[in-house]
C-alpha cells in the first residue's frame, strides 16, 4: 500500500539586509524679519457732491390705433375637441415613439421571421 506523500525539504531563506537609515529632515531657514508697519493717519472723507436735480417728466399719453378691418382684430375662438379626438391624437403621439417590428431582419425567404427573435441579420 501507498503511504501519504512526504513534504519536500525547503531550505531556510536568507536573512534580509539591514535597511538604510533615512536622511535627516532639513529645516527651512527662518523667514527674514519684516519691517514694522507704521499706522497712517486717516484723513476725514470729503463731503459728497449734492445730487443733480432730476426733472420729473410725465409719460406721453397712450396712443390708440384704429384698425381698418375690425373683424381681423377679434380673437379667434376654436371649438373644443371631443374627448375621442383628444385620445386619438394622444395615441398617435405615443405610437410615433414606438419602433415597428420589421420582418426584414432575420426573416426567411418565405416571409417567416424564423426562429430568431433577435434583430440579427442572417
Amino acid at each position: 500500500m501507498c503511504s501519504a506523500p512526504k513534504m519536500p525539504d525547503i531550505p531556510e531563506p536568507e536573512p534580509l539586509p539591514e535597511p538604510k537609515p533615512l536622511p535627516t529632515p532639513q529645516q527651512a531657514p527662518p523667514p527674514p524679519p519684516i519691517a514694522p508697519v507704521t499706522p497712517v493717519q486717516a484723513q476725514p472723507a470729503a463731503p459728497a457732491p449734492p445730487p443733480a436735480p432730476v426733472a420729473q417728466q410725465q409719460a406721453p399719453p397712450p396712443v390708440t390705433v384704429q384698425s381698418t378691418n375690425p373683424n381681423q382684430d377679434q380673437a379667434i375662438i376654436k371649438r373644443r375637441k371631443s374627448k375621442r379626438k383628444e385620445l386619438q391624437q394622444a395615441a398617435k403621439g405615443a405610437g410615433a415613439l414606438r419602433i415597428p417590428k420589421t420582418r426584414s431582419i432575420g426573416s426567411t425567404p418565405s416571409g417567416d421571421t424564423g426562429s430568431t427573435g433577435l434583430n440579427i441579420p442572417r
